[in-house]
C-alpha cells in the first residue's frame, strides 16, 4: 500500500511538473492575442500581425505537448494493465511509416531537414499505427533539440530482419543521462525542463510487445560539426520482410456483384444510390472514353486498398501511372514536386496522433493551387462535405474491382471537373 501511494504520488507530481511550464505558456500566449485582438486597430500593422502569429504558435505547440503526455500516459496504463494490442497488419515501412511521420516534422518545424533513406516496397507484418506511434514520438523528441542539420528515418535490413533508425544532428545526449532513458519517469533531458520520460518508456514497452528492441547506438555521430547528435535504434528481431505476392489480395476481390454495387453507388436509403448512379450515367453519355495517359495519386493508410486500387485501374486503362500516399500531409509534399491529373483522397487516416482528415487535405491542397480532379472516399455518405471542401466528386468504398463498373466510375469522376464548372486539363 505505501508503494502505490508513493507511485500515485510521484504521478501526480510528474503531472503537475510536466505540464505547468507548457499550461503558463498558453494562457500567457492566449492574453495576448486577446489583447491584440480587443485593440480599437487591432491587427493593423504587419508587426501586431507577426506578434500574434508567434502566439498562436506557442499555444500550438504547447497544446501539442499536453495532448501528446497525456496520450502517451493512456497508452503506458492500457499496456502496463495488458490492455494494449498489437495488431499486425501488411505495413509499407516508408510509405506507411517513415514518409509520413518526415511530413508531420516537416510541418511542426522548418529548420531541419527532414530526410528518409529506405528501400521501395519493403513490407512486413507488424502493427503500423503501433510503430508509427514509437518512430513519431522519437522524431519529435530529435525535432525539439536540432537547431540546424537533419532528423533522418532510415530502414535496412539486416539479418533478415528489419531495423529502423531514428538519427538526429541535434546536441547529443549527456552520458550521465544515457542509463535512464526509458526509465517511467526520467529527469528532463533538455533545459526547459520538458521531459520525455514517458514518451520514451512507452516506445520501449511497445517495441518490446512487438518482439523486438530499441536503444541509443552510443557509437553515433551525425558529422556535422559542434552538434553529436544522437541515433535511436528500433530492431525489430521478429520481423521479416515479405513480398506483395504473398498477400492473398484477392480475398479483396471476393465481393458479389450486387455489394460491389451497393458499396459503390449509395446507402441503403436510396439517395445516395439514385444521385451518383445518375452522375454515373451522364458521365458515361457525354464522354465516352477516357484519356490514355493520366497521372493519379491515391491516399489511404491501408496498404492492401492501395495495391488493389493500383491493380484494378492498371486492368483498365494499363499507361496511367498511379502514386500512392498513406496520408493528407504525404499528398501535400508530393504534390510539390508532381502533377497529378485526379487525386483520390479517402477521408480517415488511422493514427494515434491526429492527422488531416481527406476533407481537410483537399481544402489544403485547393488552397495551394491545385487543381487537379480531386476525388473523396468513405465509407461514410460525405459528398457533400468533400465538395464543400474543394472536392470534385464522391466516392463510397468499398470502390468496384470489375473493369466495366470502375471504368464508369473513373469516366464519372474524370467528368466532375467540367460538371461543377472547374477548367482543369490534363497532360496527355
Amino acid at each position: 500500500e505505501r508503494q502505490n501511494a508513493k507511485a500515485e504520488r510521484e504521478l501526480n507530481d510528474f503531472i503537475a511538473h510536466e505540464i505547468r511550464n507548457p499550461l503558463s505558456a498558453a494562457m500567457a500566449a492566449c492574453s495576448f492575442v486577446s489583447t491584440s485582438v480587443s485593440e480599437r486597430q487591432a491587427l493593423k500593422d504587419a508587426d501586431a500581425m507577426e506578434a500574434v502569429r508567434e502566439d498562436v504558435g506557442v499555444i500550438d505547440t504547447s497544446l501539442h505537448f499536453v495532448n501528446d503526455l497525456l496520450r502517451d500516459m493512456l497508452d503506458m496504463h492500457r499496456a502496463v494493465n495488458k490492455q494494449m494490442k498489437i495488431e499486425n497488419t501488411a505495413t509499407d515501412i516508408r510509405m506507411d511509416i517513415l514518409e509520413p511521420v518526415a511530413c508531420m516534422l516537416y510541418r511542426r518545424n522548418d529548420n531541419f531537414e527532414a530526410i528518409v533513406e529506405c528501400p521501395e516496397n519493403l513490407v512486413v507484418m507488424t502493427d503500423r499505427v503501433r510503430l508509427k506511434q514509437v518512430v513519431l514520438n522519437l522524431g519529435r523528441n530529435a525535432a525539439k533539440f536540432v537547431e540546424r542539420g537533419f532528423v533522418r528515418l532510415r530502414a535496412v535490413v539486416e539479418d533478415d530482419h528489419v531495423c529502423i533508425y531514428v538519427e538526429d544532428s541535434g546536441p547529443g545526449i549527456p552520458e550521465e543521462k544515457r542509463g535512464k532513458l526509458f526509465n517511467k519517469f526520467q529527469e528532463s533531458l533538455d533545459s526547459l525542463s520538458q521531459g520525455t520520460g514517458v514518451g520514451l518508456s512507452l516506445c520501449e514497452k511497445i517495441v518490446t510487445m512487438m518482439g523486438g528492441v530499441i536503444y541509443l547506438d552510443e557509437s553515433f555521430h551525425s558529422g556535422v560539426v559542434g552538434c553529436p547528435g544522437a541515433r535511436f535504434v528500433i530492431d525489430l528481431q521478429k520481423t521479416e520482410p515479405i513480398s506483395m505476392s504473398s498477400i492473398n489480395l484477392q480475398q479483396h476481390d471476393e465481393v458479389s456483384p450486387d455489394a460491389h454495387a451497393d458499396g459503390l453507388f449509395g446507402h441503403a436509403d436510396g439517395a445516395g444510390h439514385k444521385g451518383q448512379m445518375e452522375e454515373a450515367h451522364n458521365a458515361t453519355n457525354t464522354d465516352t472514353s477516357l484519356p490514355d495517359n493520366l497521372s493519379i495519386l491515391f491516399v489511404d493508410d491501408d496498404l492492401i486498398l492501395r495495391k488493389l486500387f493500383c491493380r484494378s485501374v492498371k486492368k483498365c486503362m494499363p499507361e496511367w501511372k498511379v502514386k500512392e500516399a498513406s496520408n493528407g500531409e504525404t499528398a501535400l509534399m508530393m504534390v510539390d514536386d508532381n502533377h497529378f491529373d485526379i487525386i483520390f483522397l479517402d477521408q480517415y487516416m488511422t493514427s494515434v496522433d491526429k492527422q488531416l482528415l481527406g476533407t481537410e487535405t483537399a481544402r489544403a491542397l485547393r488552397a495551394k493551387g491545385v487543381r487537379s480532379r480531386i476525388c473523396g472516399l468513405s465509407a461514410n455518405d460525405l459528398g457533400v462535405t468533400f465538395l464543400e471542401s474543394g472536392a470534385d466528386a464522391f466516392m463510397l468504398k468499398p470502390f468496384p474491382c470489375q473493369k466495366e463498373k470502375l471504368t464508369t466510375e473513373l469516366l464519372r469522376v474524370w467528368a466532375s471537373a467540367s460538371t461543377n464548372g472547374d477548367d482543369v486539363d490534363a497532360d496527355v
